[in-house]
This record gives structure tokens, sequence and C-alpha cells, in this order.
């Protein structure tokens, strides 16, 4: 009996000194988010943005992780959030809490269930998951899996911004080639379309082409700005996007997982076709856009 009091005793002291000293976090939260991994990350920093320091971050399309050193009460907290994907569209959110400077005794708090911190913590980020909640709510993406992208002649315009000034870039870029098309006599043969030519994962920048399909003909309004060319057809992974275009590129960051989860090697050059004038539609989840990833081709 005594042997195995002792025993007893020499694990919870092992236990002890290794959640007060060894742990890597002093509390760990989790929640799901109806979104991508990339997605999620990016909600995060975006809702996070007062945050007052960023210590650290990791993004590409297999590893994201970002910390923060934020401030509660007074007291300098790190959040270390880590982003898992369930599937292509939901994500698991891990939050790891570190107290920069009082980190032991927060822990004896956790244990007594006294800390008023790790409290103040799990009420902020409650309201955090349901802003994301209320986030997700706003689109819906269905994958549908390989197809092609159609052939198209097309008319556009290019320009390099950051990805969240995609849907205003869009519409800059509209005003100006849409009465060049009437002007020419041009005849639309399809929806308006942007088209990724390269997008800076990190620095989040797009170099893009925002046009319309064509009838094509000998005389074209081309101009410095407005530039002609001919998209080949190409295999691709497609997913179906209902929601404010602000919000397509939500289907991007699916389709990427998608990819990733099934061994696919895509290129990342999405493009997305538009469906409904949102200035004649008021029901924004009805707004349709079908979005293409390339296959990258084998050499």
């Amino acid at each position: 009996m005594k042997r195995i009091i002792i025993s007893i005793l020499i694990m919870l002291f092992g236990a002890s000194i290794w959640y007060l000293f060894i742990k890597k976090y002093d509390y760990e939260i989790t929640f799901m988010a109806n979104m991508a991994p990339i997605g999620a990350y990016h909600q995060v920093k975006n809702i996070t943005a007062n945050a007052d320091k960023l210590v650290n971050e990791t993004l590409n399309f297999s590893d994201i992780d970002l910390k923060q050193e934020v401030i509660f009460a007074n007291e300098k907290v790190f959040l270390d959030w880590k982003f898992k994907s369930v599937n292509d569209t939901i994500t698991k959110i891990k939050v790891g809490i570190v107290s920069k400077d009082h980190s032991v005794k927060n822990r004896v708090q956790v244990i007594t269930g006294s800390s008023s911190l790790i409290k103040l913590i799990k009420d902020d980020l409650i309201k955090f998951r349901k802003e994301l909640r209320r986030y997700s709510d706003t689109f819906k993406i269905i994958i549908d899996g390989k197809t092609e992208i159609p052939p198209m002649d097309v008319l556009l315009v290019s320009s390099e911004i950051q990805r969240n000034r995609k849907a205003q870039e869009m519409m800059s870029q509209n005003s100006y080639l849409y009465p060049k098309l009437k002007e020419g006599k041009v005849e639309k043969k399809g929806y308006p379309f942007v088209k990724i030519e390269q997008w800076d994962i990190n620095k989040d920048i797009l170099q893009m082409n925002f046009g319309f399909p064509i009838v094509h003909k000998d005389s074209l309004p081309i101009d410095s700005i407005i530039q002609y060319k001919r998209i080949n057809a190409q295999k691709a992974l497609k997913a179906t996007y209902y929601g404010n275009y602000i919000k397509s590129d939500e289907a991007w960051f699916a389709l990427f997982e998608y990819a990733r989860l099934n061994g696919i090697v895509v290129e990342q050059k999405p493009l997305e076709i538009f469906y409904n004038n949102p200035m004649q539609d008021g029901n924004e989840l009805q707004w349709k856009a079908e979005i293409f990833l390339p296959i990258k081709i084998e050499e």
C-alpha cells in the first residue's frame, strides 16, 4: 500500500513539474471554422488586426501558423494560432495561450479554475468564433472536381493589387473596358472574368487580368491599357461559388486545399467567371461564380 501511495505521489509530482514548467502552453482552445485553412488564417489576421505585435508567421499550403503578442488585462500574452484542415472547407483552429511574465502563476490558477486571464481570453475567442461563423454563412462553395477551362478570345485590362482590393479593381477596370467594347462594337461571348497571372501568397499581392470573352474580329479597341489575348483550354479543378464577389477568393482557398489533400499539383493562377450583375441583384447568396484552378501539366 505504501509503495502504491509513493508511486502515485511521484506520478503527481512529475505531472505537476511537466504542466508547470515544461508544457508548451498555459492553456489551449480548439474550435472549427467553415472555411479552408488559408481563409481562416486571413480572417484571424483581419479580425485580430489590433494585436499589439505579430511575432512570427508561416504561410504555405501545408503549414499555416500565426503567433501574436497581445495585451489582456494589462498582461502580455502570446497567442499561437494553428490551422489544420478537416476537409477542403472545414478547418480546425487551435490557439495556444502563454502568459509572458506570469506563466507558472497562471497555470496554477488554471488548475484551480481561478484564472481570470484565461476566462477573459476564452470570452474573446468565443466572440471571434461567432464572427467567423457569421462571415462563413455569407457564402457557399461547392467543389465540382476535375474539368477543363473553356477556350476564349478575350479583351482584358491588367493590374497589380492587394488581394483584398480585387473586387474594387474589377469595378474600376469595368468602368473603362465596358464602354470601349460598346464603342468598338465588339460582341461579347460570355461573362466577365478575372484571371490571376501571379499571386505572391506572403505579400498577398496579385497580378490580375479583368476582361470579357469576345467574338474575335479584325478591328479591336486595343490601346495602351486594353489587350487582346487567347486563353487556351486547360485541365483544371472547378468550384462553384455563391455569395458576394468580394469573398470569391474563399473558393480559391478551398480548391487549393482540395488539391493538396488529393495530391493534385496545381498552378496558383485561379480563373473566376462571374454570372451576376451585383448592381441588379441584391440577394448576394444568389450571385454565382465559377472558379477554375489550372492543373499543372507534367513536363
